[in-house]
């Protein structure tokens, strides 16, 4: 997906600057991590870096009992699912203008999934990829936050929007507003740190920098 990320960029790393400044280390949840490695039932999962946002895989087996009225991508392994703006997420390419109006305006979100069969790294294989290994309990708690970020109709249903970006993927409405200091990355960051890992939720405005702390902490 093209995208016009600069300005965003910029402006996202000089706030991270000074957040960081003025906020320590987090720790891990430790009721739910790190995962006990002698345990047969953690589960793995990936942060993928697309760039501007980034993406959470789960897998889908493991992931749907907790969803527990998503009945899409029956065949699938995998599930990739992000959060973004309304109209920059599902437009390609995008312009200036969209990116701005998201930053500085709280609007409407959606969400991404992705389902696909192959290995995670395999299939994002020119993207940065971080596998994370979770507790169950912790994998539990990240994905019902995150399908908890899903707008349901009145019969508790994802709202589907229309097609996806890539692959076998769709658009669902999601629940909360998009901004600056509410982006995609701080999504992603607040399921992570559901999770019980590490994660400091108020430095990750921008893509890398979130996967930096992926890296730099995981088990």
């Amino acid at each position: 997906m093209k995208c016009n990320c600069y300005l965003y960029n910029i402006l996202a790393s000089l706030i991270v600057f000074s957040v960081t400044l003025l906020t320590g280390c987090t720790k891990p949840i430790s009721e739910f991590y790190p995962p006990d490695p002698g345990r047969t039932d953690n589960k793995t999962v990936y942060v993928v870096n697309h760039g501007i946002h980034t993406g959470i895989v789960v897998p889908k087996q493991d992931a749907v009992p907790y969803m527990h009225s998503f009945n899409d991508f029956k065949y699938a392994r995998y599930l990739e699912i992000g959060w973004g703006d309304e109209t920059y997420y599902q437009t390609d390419p995008n312009t200036l203008w969209m990116g701005v109006r998201a930053l500085f305006w709280p609007t409407d979100s959606v969400i991404h999934v992705a389902a696909f069969q192959t290995d995670p790294v395999t299939y994002f294989h020119n993207k940065e990829v971080v596998p994370l290994k979770l507790s169950q309990a912790g994998f539990t708690r990240m994905v019902k936050v995150i399908y908890d970020s899903f707008a349901l109709n009145q019969q508790g249903q994802p709202i589907k929007l229309g097609k996806g970006l890539y692959g076998t993927s769709k658009f669902y409405r999601a629940k909360g507003s998009f901004h600056l200091f509410n982006n995609c990355n701080v999504w992603s960051a607040k399921a992570i740190r559901s999770s019980g890992f590490p994660l400091n939720i108020f430095s990750v405005f921008t893509s890398d920098n979130i996967m930096y702390q992926l890296k730099e902490h995981k088990n």
